[in-house]
């Protein structure tokens, strides 16, 4: 007897199509699956959903994490990381991962998080927030020879929801900002030294041999991102070098493909890096008369690389880095709101000081308090024409990189933007009284100032303020040749009255006025 089993469509009525006579076929809508927009961005792009845990996670450092299952919920800071797309894509791979090294000043933990590439954009020095449901144990195959890194854990919030990572944007000088600062090796109660720590220049010139160097340095300049060419894989990759200094020397920093969005948010000659273990390489190029030797530095695999750290020998370099760009700034901008002008050139309280007694009164004065006065002063020398030629009449700086043009706008090399220029203060040789001499390089000139000393002498009488108020600093850039040596010729061993302003916040002589 043959038995006869129902199948599922006879559970369902067969559907009957109704008359749609007279009815706009456009009227119909599309039945949705059910899911809200909401709950599919929650599963596509799981980093970007708030994470509401559903377990007990304890809090603890790195250094006291175990192996084995267990919630655990660890802060740090990202002082290393790699992109991976995988190089077998499978179920498990299929949108990459990102290896991260995150460190709390106690010890450092490796995290695989597989995520989608366009998910996340790792940027050293950002502190983040993980949520793991697991410790293994690092092996050397896994994690290789990162310091302090003995263990790992993997996150993947689509597959394990358990599990998840915050990454957290602060602000300069907010109180999250100031967290997790402490590198490795650093006992803030009992601190004596940091082990392996050594100056730039013993570094290049032979410390990067011993493996387990540490340089601390400060980001001069960021340089444009370039497309290089590379043999080996026969493809193209970005790069980005990074000018790095300290105290002793100078060298560049190379930032490749994934690095290289972390140098967005570095200031130059005010961020401040420590790294561990990084490459050296040094090239040499030779020419008929000397061999120039060029050294490089990389973050390489087992390198920690701490942004902004907090510890004693960082806030030292700081102190260093501010006195060292004050000598070696190209431009200095005049400060604002701190003196009246009308006051300081034309009010009752005027002081005619030698440069001897202003040289006096600077080194005695109260070092609170600013002071203005006037200097009588013959002109020795203006450099008009030289930089002209060198195409360094105007000057300003951008992303640590020095701009000259003549003209008084310029598009910086590094981030496109429309930078306005000052006039060069080089152009000037110096001044001399008969007590002694200032080099005019040294000075700060406002826009006034300029404008009176370089076209205020063309004109005397009534018409001498209707004419400086056509004129502008800023004409230098529409002058030919002929006019500038000219006004070389004008200006040279000519006595001015310069009004100035002392500032104590720059330690420089500052130009409020000129008078003829």
């Amino acid at each position: 007897m043959t038995s006869h089993f129902p199948s599922i469509q006879t559970f369902y009525s067969r559907e009957v199509p109704s008359d749609g006579a007279g009815r706009d076929s456009s009227a119909t809508t599309k039945a949705g699956d059910g899911f809200t927009s909401s709950e599919v961005e929650a599963v596509v792009r799981p980093l970007s959903r708030s994470f509401e845990p559903s377990r007990h996670y304890d809090v603890c450092c790195i250094s006291e994490l175990q192996t084995g299952p267990h919630s655990y919920k660890i802060s740090g800071r990202l002082v290393n990381f790699s992109s991976t797309g995988g190089p077998h894509r499978t179920s498990t791979n299929a949108g990459g991962y990102h290896f991260l090294v995150i460190c709390d000043g106690t010890a450092a933990i490796a995290v695989k998080l597989y995520c989608t590439p366009s998910e996340y954009q790792p940027v050293l020095g950002q502190r983040v927030t993980v949520w793991a449901t697991a410790i293994s144990a690092g092996n050397q195959a896994e994690i290789g020879h990162i310091p302090y890194c003995s263990v790992a854990t993997t996150i993947f919030p689509a597959r394990n929801a358990a599990t998840h990572i915050d990454f957290f944007v602060d602000e300069a000088g907010s109180e999250g900002d100031s967290l997790l600062r402490c590198p490795l090796e650093v006992n803030a109660e009992h601190y004596d030294y940091l082990p392996g720590l050594m100056t730039l220049k013993s570094f290049l010139t032979g410390g990067y041999e011993l493996g387990d160097g540490k340089i601390l340095v400060a980001v001069r300049s960021v340089g444009p991102r370039r497309t290089v060419h590379t043999r080996k894989r026969e493809g193209t990759l970005e790069l980005v070098e990074v000018g790095i200094f300290d105290d002793t020397a100078q060298c560049v920093l190379k930032l490749w493909e994934d690095k290289i969005p972390s140098a967005k948010s570095w200031i130059p000659n005010q961020t401040v890096l420590l790294i561990s273990r990084p490459w050296c390489q040094s090239n040499s190029h030779t020419n008929h008369r000397s061999v120039a030797v060029r050294a490089e530095i990389g973050i390489g695999y087992a390198s920690i690389v701490d942004v902004d750290p907090e510890f004693p020998e960082a806030i030292w370099l700081r102190t260093k880095i501010k006195s060292m760009t004050k000598k070696e700034s190209i431009i200095v901008p005049f400060p604002a709101d701190i003196w009246d002008l009308e006051l300081a050139m034309y009010g009752p309280g005027r002081t005619l000081y030698t440069l001897a007694e202003l040289e006096d009164q600077v080194r005695s004065q109260d070092p609170a308090s600013n002071f203005t006065g006037k200097l009588s002063v013959v002109v020795h020398g203006i450099n008009l024409i030289d930089h002209w030629r060198k195409t360094t009449t105007f000057c300003t700086e951008c992303c640590g990189i020095p701009l000259y043009a003549n003209k008084p706008t310029v598009a910086c090399k590094h981030c496109d933007a429309q930078r306005d220029l000052s006039l060069n203060p080089r152009i000037l040789g110096s001044f001399l009284d008969e007590s002694g001499v200032i080099v005019g390089s040294k000075l700060t000139w406002n826009d006034q100032a300029w404008t009176q000393f370089l076209f205020g002498r063309e004109t005397t009488g009534a018409s001498k303020e209707e004419h400086t108020t056509e004129q502008s600093w800023k004409n230098i850039a529409t002058l030919d040749t002929n006019f500038l040596r000219d006004l070389e010729s004008r200006l040279s061993y000519s006595r001015v009255t310069l009004t100035f302003g002392w500032s104590t916040e720059l330690d420089r002589l500052c130009i409020l006025g000129a008078e003829w």
